[in-house]
């Protein structure tokens, strides 16, 4: 009988800690700095984070669409959120599609210059099943779903995306050129944290 509990205890044991490795509750927190105000008027455009899990040092999300995982989308004062199921490539990436869902983890500063949103690190490593570095970029488009702003040198910079490893840093801040965009869609920063709620 102290040999069946003995070994149902280190069966517990193992299956509990197998659960917790595949559990991961952090959250990755993500604020977008703009230079003027977000547009939620009747002719708004779209503020996007796209996110990337894919290996390689190259293979981020571009402001055109290509290697995108995930997404975050801010549109007329509502978040929405999406994992990539389809290959669209550009310029239908915005259009087709599987419409994201509605998200409740998203917020805009009382100035109306900063974008927020958190994201479980989990929801960003189930396509992969892993827990890779993750890329990060903010894009900024036009009602028409043309890039009109992101990070690094704006909507023409493939290499401006971010890349955030959750298991080595906890905070990452970068900076965007400012002025090449309209002031609402015009992406000056980032910032990256990772936190547990």
């Amino acid at each position: 009988m102290r040999l069946a509990v003995a070994v149902c205890s280190v069966v517990v044991l193992f299956v509990g800690a197998a659960v917790a490795a595949q559990t991961d509750g952090r959250l990755l927190t993500v604020r977008v700095y703009l230079a003027g105000e977000v547009d939620d008027g009747p002719q708004a455009g779209y503020y996007y984070v796209a996110f990337s899990t894919l290996p390689g040092l190259l293979t981020g999300p571009t402001p055109t669409g290509e290697n995108w995982t995930h997404y975050a989308l801010y549109y007329r004062g509502r978040f929405y959120f999406a994992s990539r199921r389809t290959l669209d490539l550009p310029p239908s990436l915005f259009r087709t599609t599987l419409p994201p869902e509605p998200y409740t983890r998203g917020n805009v500063s009382p100035d109306r210059r900063v974008l927020s949103v958190d994201v479980p690190l989990q929801a960003l490593w189930s396509l992969r099943g892993g827990q890779d570095p993750i890329k990060v970029n903010v894009v900024t488009a036009d009602r028409w779903y043309r890039p009109v702003d992101a990070l690094g040198k704006g909507p023409d910079d493939p290499l401006g995306f971010v890349s955030f490893d959750p298991q080595r840093e906890v905070l990452v801040r970068v900076q965007a050129p400012a002025g090449n965009a309209p002031p609402s869609y015009d992406v000056v920063g980032a910032e990256l944290r990772v936190w547990v709620p």
